[in-house]
């Protein structure tokens, strides 16, 4: 099986009834989550979940509610990586309307 970079993109992140799906790891795939940025495009400070859903049936809270600075960007996966196994869902969301950008880097299909 050939390792597969990808990345995912999501402009304008804010508050909606539910988190923003940003990445959906397909089925019988495994992924390494590489890195992720959040980057606040206001003037003012903003706060951010980061979500791991566990195949859609458990929210774990990679980051709760933490601040963003205006114009600044929050690397949430940096340096350490994340396993997510098939089906499982990295969500995000904010507490201001259409503030945040995000980027997530990902090596897929990573299954022996």
């Amino acid at each position: 099986m050939a390792n597969d970079f990808k990345k995912a993109v999501q402009s304008s992140i804010g508050t909606t009834a539910s988190p923003t799906s940003l990445y959906t790891v397909p089925s019988g795939k495994t992924s390494i989550l590489i890195e992720l940025d959040l980057c606040n495009k206001t003037n003012a400070s903003v706060q951010c979940t980061v979500i791991l859903s566990d195949g859609g049936s458990t929210d774990i809270n990679v980051i709760k509610n933490v601040p963003i600075p205006a114009g600044s960007t929050l690397k949430v996966i940096s340096g350490q990586k994340i396993v997510a196994e098939a089906t499982d869902v990295v969500k995000v969301s904010c507490n201001t309307a259409s503030s945040v950008d995000a980027i997530l880097s990902i090596l897929e299909d990573v299954n022996s």
